[in-house]
């Protein structure tokens, strides 16, 4: 038997490797990486339930909140924007119009804002145990899309009350939250790792947000508010990836108000692109850092 007080630590390293001994804490390869998080879906899957439940659990409403909370949201939107600034003239179907884009804003949101900062908040649990800590965030993503599902499936009654004739294409709507749910979490994952580095960067992600909601469209129509704005600020503005993700939502209900098959192509393909960037980048400075 090797006498390991002799060896070095290269060569201690060499004898272990060759008898199928591996250090805990590396970081496999890009896909060894994919893979290990795949294996641990379950446990994403439960962790996004666990932190549903005990956010939930002190409210004597409970998950009742997460349909009363955005309805009073349009509510209030509906008095301040609709009425008082006149801007339910952008829409037939304003009050549709406007729910849909309460409803998609404030996935988008909570997928960006819970994902950003999701590595401070749980701190304890990336340093306790070992596994792919992009799974924090990514969880915190799923667990923006499972409580929001119940409230996003009032689109359905709201169009059949306000008036909408049923199509094949409000199937799509699943599909449509999910990627919602992917744009707000691959923003996050850019930020999530600046945020554990520089702590001040989460204070400026609600004033980020803020600008977000008052530029995307929730309770106005960004073309026709933007139609007299300098070329360069409409076209920001009317191609941003919020203003096209709430268009989305409310074209698969209003047909004109879909974007355009190069619009929602460039979203699809942006999504894509953002989350595989942002995931290659995580893996980088999990793999350097640990």
């Amino acid at each position: 038997m090797a006498n390991l007080e002799e060896m070095s630590f290269e060569e201690a390293q060499a004898y272990a490797e060759s008898h199928g001994l591996k250090r805990v804490d590396k970081i496999k390869t890009f896909f060894g990486y994919v893979g290990e998080c795949w294996q641990l879906r379950h446990f994403t899957y439960q962790y996004a339930l666990s932190k549903i439940i005990a956010g939930t659990a002190q409210n004597r409403l409970g998950l009742f909140w997460e349909f009363l909370t955005p309805l009073l949201t349009a509510l209030m939107y509906y008095l301040a924007f609709g009425v008082l600034l006149g801007t339910r003239t952008d829409s037939d179907n304003f009050i549709f119009f406007l729910v849909a884009g309460v409803l998609t804003f404030n996935l988008f949101l909570q997928s960006f804002q819970s994902s950003s900062t999701s590595l401070v908040t749980s701190k304890d649990l990336a340093e306790t145990l070992l596994f792919p800590r992009i799974l924090i965030p990514i969880a915190f993503g799923l667990q923006a899309l499972i409580r929001s599902l119940p409230t996003l499936s009032l689109l359905y009654p709201f169009a059949l009350i306000t008036g909408i004739t049923p199509s094949w294409a409000w199937l799509l709507l699943p599909f449509q939250l999910i990627l919602t749910v992917i744009c707000g979490l691959s923003i996050g994952l850019l930020a999530s790792r600046a945020v554990v580095k520089v702590r001040d960067i989460a204070q400026a992600i609600p004033l980020f947000a803020r600008l977000l909601m008052f530029t995307s469209g929730i309770f106005f129509d960004v073309t026709a508010r933007f139609e007299n704005a300098p070329d360069t600020i409409a076209v920001i503005a009317i191609n941003s990836p919020t203003a096209l993700l709430l268009d989305m939502t409310r074209g698969l209900f209003i047909p004109e108000d879909l974007p355009s098959s190069n619009q929602i192509l460039g979203v699809i393909i942006g999504t894509a692109v953002t989350f595989t960037f942002a995931f290659v980048l995580f893996w980088r400075g999990e793999r350097r850092n640990g």
